[in-house]
């Protein structure tokens, strides 16, 4: 039942979801350890509306165009975030809503336009709303390429600026003082926060695309404290998700393979949270024995 040893499809869709999660795990760690979670969440559903203005503009499925129209609309929303956050009053959780409703509305909007004006029935537009819930399953060798290439990339700037991270996430003040420039290496964590959001629209979409982001994190600390080892395991229970998820979804009928993947990983989160050392049971175990209280 699960001999997937020559099955061409399932790797080219797994090697995607691996490097997804990957990339994803490794890039959550910023997000949560900045109590950014939240944004993750707003930003992934704000960017729908710029693959459909992407398709719309150039009139191509090609998803390196809608990517690119992701990325642009992504940053307008963050920025757009800030700046409310900045000039009124309002709560931070207020304006996340505010917004990712908003962009999430405009995305759906302009989708029906695309269904209903004439001037698009000449292009293939279907599939454009996989982009909300996702669908591995149409994945192509290109897309999973594009994938790879990103998650490289990520993987690289994060390691190429990983010793001014750590101080900049652990201690902004010494940071700054130390001559690190705290709001280039924010947009850093930005960009790359927003490259793994895009490339995962495809696999798991708008909506559950925060999870690969999060879940990962969660259950890697409470395994450990040290930094390092909590991108490590963080990355490896993304990297394991995508592919128990895409076997899974391959062998299982009627199973969808994004929403297997953060099944997943939110399983995966779920025991860590429980039996880990910094989980319910290792801190039981602790008071128990007088080491906390």
């Amino acid at each position: 039942m699960f001999d997937i040893s020559f099955d061409y499809f399932f790797w080219v869709v797994a090697l995607g979801t691996m490097a997804l999660g990957f990339a994803s795990g490794i890039i959550g760690t910023t997000i949560v350890l900045e109590g950014q979670s939240q944004l993750g969440d707003a930003i992934g559903h704000s960017v729908y509306p710029g693959v459909i203005i992407a398709f719309m503009l150039f009139q191509t499925r090609n998803s390196l165009v809608l990517l690119l129209g992701a990325i642009v609309v992504g940053y307008i929303a963050f920025v757009l975030i800030n700046w409310i956050h900045k000039h009124s009053h309002f709560a931070y959780e207020s304006v996340l809503a505010l917004v990712l409703s908003s962009f999430f509305s405009l995305g759906l909007m302009l989708y029906r336009i695309v269904q209903t004006n004439p001037k698009f029935q000449s292009v293939n537009f279907s599939g454009l709303d996989n982009y909300i819930m996702g669908q591995a399953a149409f994945l192509t060798q290109f897309d999973v390429n594009v994938i790879l290439i990103v998650a490289v990339i990520i993987a690289l700037i994060f390691w190429l600026y990983y010793p001014k991270i750590k101080i900049y996430l652990f201690d902004k003040t010494f940071a700054e003082t130390i001559g690190i420039n705290t709001k280039f290496i924010n947009y850093i964590l930005l960009t790359l926060s927003l490259l793994a959001i895009v490339i995962g629209l495809q696999a798991v979409g708008t909506k559950l695309i925060s999870s690969m982001l999060v879940a990962p994190v969660v259950g890697a600390m409470q395994w450990t404290n040290n930094y390092p080892k909590t991108i490590f395991l963080s990355g490896f229970f993304g990297l394991f998700a995508g592919f128990m998820g895409t076997l899974l979804s391959t062998n299982i009928s009627d199973l969808a393979t994004g929403p297997t993947i953060v099944v997943v990983l939110s399983g995966i989160a779920l025991v860590s949270v429980f039996i880990g050392p910094k989980g319910l049971l290792g801190s039981y175990v602790l008071r128990k024995r007088g080491v906390v209280s």
